[in-house]
C-alpha cells in the first residue's frame, strides 16, 4: 500500500502536475488523520471495556464480600440474642443457688464475645480503582463508599468496647479464691453464689448485655440489613451494564 502511494506521488511529479499532486498529498493526509482517528477510537473503546470489566469484577468481589458478612452477621445476631435472652434472667433475679443447675450460661455471659470482621477485599479494591481512574462521581462508587466508611467505624469500636469490658470481667475474678476452679470448669459453693446471687455479677451482666446485647448486636443487625440492600443494588446495577 506504502509503495502504491509512493508510485503515484512519482508520477504526478514527474509530470509537473503540481495542483493534482497538492490534492493527493492533501487527499493522503486526510487519509492518515482519518486511520489515525479510528485507531485512536478503537483504542479507546477498547480501554473503556477493559476498565469496565475490571470495574465489575470488583463489584462482584464486594458481593461476594458481603455474602460472606451477612453470613456471619446471622450467625452473630443469634448468639448475642441468645446472650441477652440469658442476661435477662441474671437481671431479673431468675437464677439463683437452688436453680443454677438448669443455667449452666450463667457462669459464662460476661466472659466470653465474638467479634465481627468485615471483609474489606472488595471495598479496597474498588478505592484503588477509583484513585487511577475518575470514578468518584459515579453513583454505584458513592453508595458503596457510605455504606462501608461508617460501618467499618462503628463496628471496629463496637468490637473493641465488647472485648475490653470482657477482658476487665475476668480481671475481677482473679480475686477471688475460686478463680482457678473456673477457668478448669469447675463448680464451687462460692462461685455458685457469685454467679447466680451476687450484686455484683448482676451489675457486670446489665453492663455487658447493654454493650454487647444492645448496642453491637444492633450494629451488627444494622450492617446486615443495609449489605443485603447493598447486594441488591450492585446486582441491578450489574444487569443494567450487561
Amino acid at each position: 500500500m506504502i509503495t502504491f502511494f509512493r508510485n503515484i506521488r512519482q508520477k504526478l511529479v514527474s509530470e509537473n502536475k503540481t495542483a493534482k499532486y497538492l490534492k493527493y498529498a492533501l487527499g493522503e493526509i486526510a487519509l492518515v488523520m482519518i486511520g489515525i482517528l479510528l485507531a485512536m477510537q478503537i483504542n479507546n473503546w477498547n480501554q473503556n471495556r477493559l476498565h469496565k470489566n475490571e470495574f465489575n469484577n470488583i463489584l462482584e468481589t464486594i458481593n461476594q464480600d458481603l455474602k460472606r458478612d451477612t453470613l456471619v452477621a446471622g450467625a452473630l445476631i443469634k448468639y448475642y440474642t441468645q446472650i441477652e435472652k440469658n442476661s435477662l434472667k441474671i437481671i431479673h433475679k431468675k437464677v439463683n443457688r437452688y436453680n443454677y443447675k438448669q443455667h449452666p450460661e450463667a457462669r459464662s455471659l460476661v466472659s466470653r464475645y465474638r467479634s465481627f470482621t468485615i471483609q474489606t477485599k472488595g471495598f479496597e479494591m474498588v478505592k484503588d480503582y477509583s484513585s487511577k481512574n475518575e470514578i468518584r462521581k459515579d453513583s454505584i462508587f458513592t453508595t458503596i463508599s457510605q455504606f462501608y466508611t461508617p460501618f467499618l467505624e462503628i463496628i471496629d469500636d463496637s468490637n473493641g468496647f465488647v472485648k475490653k469490658e470482657v477482658l476487665t470481667n475476668i480481671d475481677t475474678y482473679k480475686k477471688y479464691d475460686w478463680y482457678v476452679d473456673w477457668t478448669l470448669g469447675k463448680f464451687t459453693p462460692e462461685m455458685i453464689i457469685y454467679f447466680t446471687e451476687s450484686e455484683e455479677y448482676r451489675k457486670q451482666v446489665a453492663s455487658h448485655n447493654l454493650l454487647a446485647g444492645k448496642n453491637h448486636l444492633l450494629f451488627i443487625n444494622a450492617y446486615k440489613e443495609n449489605a443485603l440492600k447493598l447486594i441488591t443494588y450492585i446486582n441491578n446495577y450489574l444487569q443494567e451494564e450487561n
